[in-house]
């Protein structure tokens, strides 16, 4: 019953408001109602606006395209999102200069020739930049706001004392490491005997490491041995005392790619779109547009 009284109101007011007179005692239909989406009428002249719009000559596809950015607009506005009356004209202006007119006027009297209203192309802009806000700023706060992207990593907590072979005292220290080194004495004896002064100020602490993080000769041992191990690792000028106190599994942070954000914005798009679809109340006031 709802449905029937608004359809007949809609038609009284097309028959009744869209006239313009021609001659005296003479009408002339210039503009009816075509569509209802979720109870905002559109007109036909807003139908050939979006076909120059979205530069699309089927007119059933551009109807289609007026209607998804309708549903989207008012989505937008149902998300709280808000476009100002400056933003419009800010909008417009970019718009007609982008067009080649130095200024708003000459825009509008280029529209006015052209038989297009400029009232119906603020309506549209504005639905431009309130879907454009949504996708922009609302669709991103709601995919990624909070949501931390990353990949589980395993990470080993090393120790390290080095021992130079250009120092003197080279044969000593190494003789003596090499017999009373233990787990509980290597932080001690790191910061008495390790000839790196930036890991023997922190009792030999390189920290938690990942595969990949050290030299070669080091991350291929540190790898290959298991936590708790103490052990020796040569290189070219020296030799490591290396303990592996600890391991753990944790989630290192991964950003996210330009084309990956992308990408999950467009899929959901379109998810939120075909949603507003299904949901949508479209009456066909003119059944040559249906689809």
């Amino acid at each position: 019953m709802v449905k029937y009284l608004l359809t007949v109101v809609l038609l009284f007011i097309t028959a009744t408001t869209t006239l313009a007179q021609q001659k005296e005692g003479e009408y002339q239909l210039y503009d009816k109602i075509a569509i209802v989406v979720n109870g905002q009428p559109i007109l036909k002249s807003e139908v050939d606006l979006a076909k120059q719009w979205f530069g699309i000559k089927d007119t059933k596809k551009a109807v289609q395209r007026l209607i998804d950015q309708i549903l989207m607009a008012q989505e937008a506005q149902r998300a709280g999102i808000r476009v100002s009356p400056k933003e419009i004209d800010e909008a417009l202006e970019r718009l007609a200069r982008a067009n080649g007119y130095p200024s708003l006027k000459t825009f509008k009297e280029k529209l006015q020739r052209e038989n297009l209203s400029y009232t119906e192309l603020r309506d549209l802009v504005k639905r431009e930049l309130l879907i454009q806000k949504y996708t922009q700023v609302y669709l991103p706060k709601v995919l990624f706001g909070g949501i931390k992207e990353g990949q589980e990593i395993q990470t080993r907590k090393v120790y390290v004392i080095y021992l130079s072979k250009e120092k003197e005292d080279f044969e000593k220290k190494y003789k003596y490491l090499k017999e009373n080194l233990k787990p509980e004495n290597f932080t001690k004896l790191a910061k008495e005997y390790s000839d790196d002064p930036i890991t023997a100020e922190k009792g030999g602490l390189i920290g938690d490491v990942k595969k990949g993080d050290l030299i070669k000769a080091l991350d291929k041992a540190i790898w290959e041995h298991k936590v708790g191990d103490i052990f020796e690792v040569p290189v070219e000028n020296g030799v490591y005392f290396v303990y592996i106190q600890s391991e753990e599994k944790k989630v290192e942070d991964k950003p996210l790619k330009r084309e990956e954000i992308a990408k999950r914005l467009k899929q959901e798009y379109e998810l939120r779109l075909n949603k507003l679809r299904q949901q949508a109340t479209i009456e066909y006031l003119d059944p040559t547009l249906k689809p």
